[in-house]
């Protein structure tokens, strides 16, 4: 294992007596073969993300993700002209959510065509995976990183919800491959790459963890001879300068409103104290380090990965971008609270990164050591390894086919009689907003554990901005909780539907316009 990397193969032509002034076109032959098999690769892994796609019900199924409720009902929000963080409260900034209203506007209006967004992200994440980790680790690498991205827990789900988790990362991570594949040319990179970034900001603030990452990479690339003179901090700036103003520029161009109230309502959401412990607190939701064991076909060989790359630090220094990314996301990741499973794929980067580096030595050093036990050891692992993230993928199809279907939603067909006379509806489902149509109250279109942790939303507040609302139609699940706003909803509202998962709620003067 003292090599980590694929050397380069340097092809020399020695030219023939009589030809010494002739172009050496054999070396250009093997970088066009070599070129070719990359896009190849990256094609073919490419086809087999998108075949996995085509499993899922992606036009039919009613939800699919953890948080694909309130992206799907802000954009519903949106597309009836409310106001984001003035009259509508929203923690994330709105770039996905533009997008994502855009498409339905000039192309389908259908949860179809909100999921594609996120398949197209999810298609540009893995592109800029292999760009980067090909930089750094050669062809086996880059293809391994990838095939183990698309088998990860969650990716399959993730890819294909209307979420942000992807599309923020996509751009943040397309970023850090410019930067580390066009080295030759300093001023498009660093401009390039800081429009990226910026847009991955516009989406989610959390890809801020990536600017250190960003810095190393810029940092290695000033060590060497190829920049043209130009001083690591002239990088930094010009890279910096151009995140600041690409950020100002992609909020005027989607009208994103008050800098001030979206940063203050960000904040307040995810960095405020805990002032109401109504729904517990962010202590409850630490990382859950067991994660790693569930998913050991992937760790074991990333431990191996690590310390490969922990040998190769004085040789080859570019092997520090996989180390300080697995250990920035652990530290984040590790200590930030609340800790969602979707924040997983954050970790799953460097995680399958170095895994393929461990993978490729290991069968470097079986291959040079030709020892029956080792080659047997490595074979069987990678049976057992293979088989168990074949299933977790198609235990994760299962899944979301398995979910409940718009065309079986009768609670879809009931809301439809009660539409026209109804200006809102609230939820505890909030997709169900988008695919009826209907807005919720633009206070209550993000009800999160994270606002009612800051306090800024409390049972109390809920009931009174539901009562200024008075939504038409209260859709809520068919449970047993005790509902805050419980002696309001019998007296103002009546039970028009119910089976067992949903209870509509229509209110009396919505139900006498509907009888007549």
């Amino acid at each position: 294992m003292s090599s980590l990397l694929p050397r380069p193969v340097k092809v020399r032509r020695v030219p023939a007596q009589g030809d010494a002034g002739e172009p050496d076109h054999s070396s250009a032959r093997v970088a066009r073969c070599r070129s070719r098999k990359q896009w190849f690769a990256l094609l073919a892994l490419l086809v087999v993300f998108g075949s996995i796609q085509c499993l899922l019900p992606l036009r039919t199924a009613v939800k699919i993700g953890a948080d694909e409720d309130y992206e799907l009902s802000k954009v519903t929000l949106l597309l009836k002209g409310y106001k984001f963080y003035s009259e509508v409260w929203n923690d994330q900034p709105l770039l996905h959510t533009w997008i994502v209203a855009k498409v339905l506007t000039h192309w389908s209006h259908s949860v179809l065509a909100a999921r594609l967004v996120t398949i197209v992200f999810a298609a540009v994440l893995l592109v800029a995976i292999f760009l980067i980790s090909l930089r750094v680790g050669g062809l086996s690498v880059a293809a391994l990183t990838v095939a183990l991205m698309i088998v990860s827990p969650g990716f399959v789900e993730l890819s294909g919800s209307c979420m942000v988790e992807i599309p923020a990362l996509a751009p943040a991570v397309a970023a850090l491959a410019v930067l580390a594949r066009v080295p030759q040319r300093p001023v498009l990179r660093e401009i390039l790459s800081g429009l990226l970034f910026a847009a991955a900001l516009q989406i989610k603030f959390i890809n801020v963890i990536l600017l250190p990452l960003a810095a190393l990479i810029m940092w290695l690339g000033a060590r060497k001879a190829t920049l043209s003179g130009r001083s690591a901090p002239t990088s930094f700036v010009l890279f910096g300068a151009s995140i600041a103003i690409s950020f100002v520029g992609i909020g005027v161009l989607i009208g994103e409103g008050s800098y001030w109230l979206q940063l203050k309502q960000s904040w307040g959401a995810h960095f405020a104290s805990t002032k109401s412990f109504e729904y517990g607190s962010p202590a409850d939701h630490p990382f859950e380090w067991s994660i790693f064991l569930k998913n050991w076909d992937t760790t074991v060989p990333a431990i191996l990965g690590i310390v490969v790359c922990l040998r190769q630090l004085r040789t080859n220094n570019v092997v520090l971008i996989p180390l300080v990314w697995f250990v920035l996301e652990l530290i984040v990741f590790g200590t930030h609270k609340p800790w969602w499973s979707y924040y997983y794929i954050h970790n799953t980067i460097p995680l399958c990164w170095c895994a393929a580096i461990g993978i490729t030595s290991a069968v470097r050093v079986a291959k040079q050591q030709r020892r029956f036990s080792l080659l047997a050891l490595f074979t069987l692992f990678a049976f057992a390894a293979g088989m168990w993230a074949v299933s977790r993928v198609y235990l994760q199809v299962l899944s979301i086919r398995s979910s409940p279907k718009l065309y079986s939603a009768l609670v879809l067909k009931e809301i439809e009689r009660f539409k026209p006379f109804t200006r809102f509806i609230y939820t505890d489902e909030p997709v169900y907003s988008f695919h009826s149509g209907i807005p919720l109250p633009p206070k209550l279109a993000v009800v999160s554990l994270k606002r009612f942790w800051s306090g800024d939303m409390t049972n109390a507040r809920l009931v009174e901005e539901l009562r200024a609302a008075q939504p038409g139609i209260i859709l809520l699940m068919n449970d047993a909780r005790d509902l805050p706003f419980h002696e309001w909803l019998n007296r103002e509202y009546r039970l028009v539907f119910q089976d067992d998962k949903h209870r509509l709620y229509a209110h009396s003067s919505v139900i006498n316009k509907a009888e007549y």
